[in-house]
């Protein structure tokens, strides 16, 4: 099993809020159900961080000052399965429109994406 796992940071010129808005519109979840029609995920989240202190603690124990505000997640059976639905131009253009909406209230420099292996 692969894992694409995305920890998304807000726009500093945004609150949590209109984060939040945007995060939870209609247009993002049809463009993340598009994706997963195309994709073909065996399992996909997209999952809002708490806003609590327990949260706020744990980062601070660990020297982090910046929470992520969100989490997406991606699994695959294998990066086989997963490699030629990459290449398919529908895919592409999938993964450009998501980008091009996330560009209103993501920070794409503070927020990694990664495989993982489990």
């Amino acid at each position: 099993m692969i894992r694409l796992i995305t920890c998304v940071r807000k726009k500093k010129d945004i609150s949590y809020q209109e984060f939040r808005q945007y995060w939870e519109s209609p247009p993002f979840a049809e463009l993340m159900d598009k994706a997963v029609n195309t994709l073909r995920p065996v399992r996909h989240a997209r999952c809002l961080s708490l806003q609590v202190g327990a949260n706020i603690r744990i980062m601070e124990s660990r020297g982090s000052n910046e929470p992520y505000d969100g989490i997406i997640e991606w699994w695959w059976e294998s990066a086989v399965q997963l490699a030629p639905l990459l290449d398919l131009p529908q895919s592409q253009d999938v993964i450009h429109e998501i980008r091009a909406f996330q560009l209103q209230f993501v920070d794409f420099e503070s927020s990694p994406s990664f495989f993982t292996e489990a």
